[in-house]
Parts: structure tokens; sequence; C-alpha cells
């Protein structure tokens, strides 16, 4: 299942993803709240949704974009305990974005992940679990289910994979045992901020991924305004012209 990140993070972006899945080179998209999406592009994406796409929440609380003004430092957020007051803050800022999604596509997310991981820090994990959840809603786990999946993706994503990873074991565990639903397998790690990176090593974790694996995936547009820290904005492109070239399987 391909799945792409960050929809509502810029114009160019949505574009790009829209026209991915009206293809049926994606198969969702997880959305990133805020107040600049066009209204036909969510009609878009709210029509897709009813023929199959799924469409899930990109809990988002460090990346500004208009509407969602609210965001912490990621050093601050992946600390082991966070106090009173931020926890306070933060619950209030996922409540926010479930209910803007709501707002926008009239029924809870199809499932949550998080931007930069988000979702997966120790401190947040137990307000994740208490969002509001349909019956087939899940939650995301970064984590590959094979030890050769895991190899790859540090390969292909670099050393801090190895961070998000031990997160991300912890953090399944946490869903589970609240009796949320997660994907069993995962790929999709790659250095953003370099796009020979990306093009070497994307066309081989989607060759390598088995049917039921959930693939991460940043395509875009290069020339939109909007990028993220971290993202190189030509790396975007070479994700989307690469997809174009990659049929689902």
């Amino acid at each position: 299942m391909r799945i792409a990140d960050d929809f509502g993070l810029g114009r160019g972006h949505d574009q790009v993803i829209l026209s991915l899945l009206e293809t049926g080179t994606l198969d969702g998209t997880s959305v990133m709240t805020g107040d600049a999406m066009r209204p036909e592009d969510v009609a878009r994406l709210r029509t897709l949704r009813a023929h199959g796409a799924k469409v899930g929440l990109h809990l988002n609380l460090t990346q500004v974009i208009p509407g969602n003004h609210t965001v912490w430092p990621l050093s601050v957020l992946m600390r082991p305990r966070l106090n009173a007051p931020m926890l306070d803050e933060i619950n209030a800022s996922l409540s926010r974005q479930v209910d803007a999604f709501v707002d926008l596509f009239g029924s809870l997310p199809d499932y949550y992940d998080g931007h930069q991981h988000c979702h997966c820090f120790p401190a947040i994990v137990p307000l994740v679990t208490r969002l509001p959840y349909k019956t087939e809603t899940w939650v995301r786990a970064p984590l590959p289910a094979t030890w050769a999946g895991r190899w790859l993706n540090v390969r292909a994503g670099g050393v801090k994979v190895l961070v998000i990873m031990a997160f991300a074991a912890r953090a399944r565990s946490a869903f589970i045992k609240a009796g949320l639903k997660t994907n069993r397998d995962f790929s999709g790690f790659l250095r953003l901020n370099n796009p020979s990176s990306v093009q070497r090593w994307l066309p081989r974790l989607l060759f390598q991924a088995k049917p039921d694996c959930l693939i991460m995936l940043h395509p875009g547009d290069d020339t939109d305004q909007m990028q993220c820290a971290g993202h190189a904005s030509g790396s975007r492109t070479i994700e989307a012209r690469i997809l174009m070239e990659s049929p689902i399987k």
C-alpha cells in the first residue's frame, strides 16, 4: 500500500498527490489540516476516498502551516517525559486537528500517522491512544516486519532510522495494548535531504516491498513555496517521477 504524506502542506504538492491518486499510482494520503487547502482539492480528495482511497490524518506538531500555528521543537517532543501544561497543549492541538479533519471530510480519518513520526514519541503515544477511532481505523507503525527490511531501510534512510524504529517498536506495542490496529509491515525511509540518494534507493524499496507492506512516500512539486525543513525540494519531484514509472504490483 503506497501512502503519500503531507497533503495540505502546499498547493503544488496537493496537485501532484491528487494526480497520483487519480491514476491509481497511490493508494492513499495523509492530510495536514490547515486553512490553505483549496476547496476544489478537498472535493477531489473526498471523491477519491469515496472510491476507495485511504485518507488519514497526518498529525503535525512541528511544521508551521497556515491555520495550524502551535508547533514545538522536535528535540523537545522526543523527550521521554513532558510537563503537564505542555501535554495539555499538545493534546488540545491533536484534538483540533481531528475536529478539522472531520469538518473537511465528514468522518474520522481512515488512519493516523505523524509528521516526523511524532505520534510515536514516548510522551505523545498515550495521547494518540486516546484519539477518537472508528472500528476500522489504524495507526501507522514505522517499523519493517523483518530484519532484512529493517537493514534495507537503514541503508536507504541513514542511522536516524534506528532511532525512529526504536520509538516505533515501543509505540506499536502501546497501540496494540490499547486495542488499536497497526500496519504489519513498513518501508519508505529515505534521505530526503539528498535527491540522488532518493533516486538510488526508492526504486529498490518499491521493488522489495511485499503487497501488504505500507510504503511511506513524499511526492510533490519542487517549485512549491512550502517545503519541509530537512527535505530537499528536488526529492519530492524525483519521488513523483519514480512513482509514475513504477505501477503498483
